[in-house]
């Protein structure tokens, strides 16, 4: 019974290591850390100044879209955050911010750089 369960452990320890290998190597997911603003779209956020180790795109403003209800990012607009994430691309983007996805609107939205929140993290009452 007990080799029973330490093939058992093993198995699901290896199965969860490459789950988080995978996830981490699409480059889809990261971390940010910045300055929290409004953003210029209803339900927008925009993140400046930012730094992360996780950003594979090195961009000094993001876009926050899609971030859960819960989060109540508006109660840390001017805060210094940390938010993780899924990089979203334009047609993407336009569609989460109820934007008709016209060649024009996604042009837009190409210019930009757009992170669809999971989580976020306070990390310092004042910005930089």
């Amino acid at each position: 019974m007990k080799r029973l369960s330490l093939i058992v452990f093993v198995t699901v320890s290896f199965g969860a290591a490459l789950v988080a290998h995978a996830d981490h190597k699409s480059g889809s997911g990261m971390t940010l850390t910045g300055c929290l603003q409004k953003g210029d779209e209803p339900n927008t956020f925009l993140l400046t100044n930012v730094t992360g180790p996780g950003a594979s795109v090195k961009a000094d403003r993001w876009e926050l879209i899609g971030a859960p209800a819960s989060l109540k990012m508006s109660d840390h607009v001017g805060h210094k955050v940390q938010v993780r994430g899924n990089t979203v691309g334009a047609g993407a983007a336009a569609k989460m911010e109820g934007k008709a996805a016209t060649p024009a609107v996604k042009a837009e939205e190409a210019g930009e750089h757009h992170l669809k929140v999971r989580s976020l993290k306070h990390v310092a009452p004042t910005c930089p």
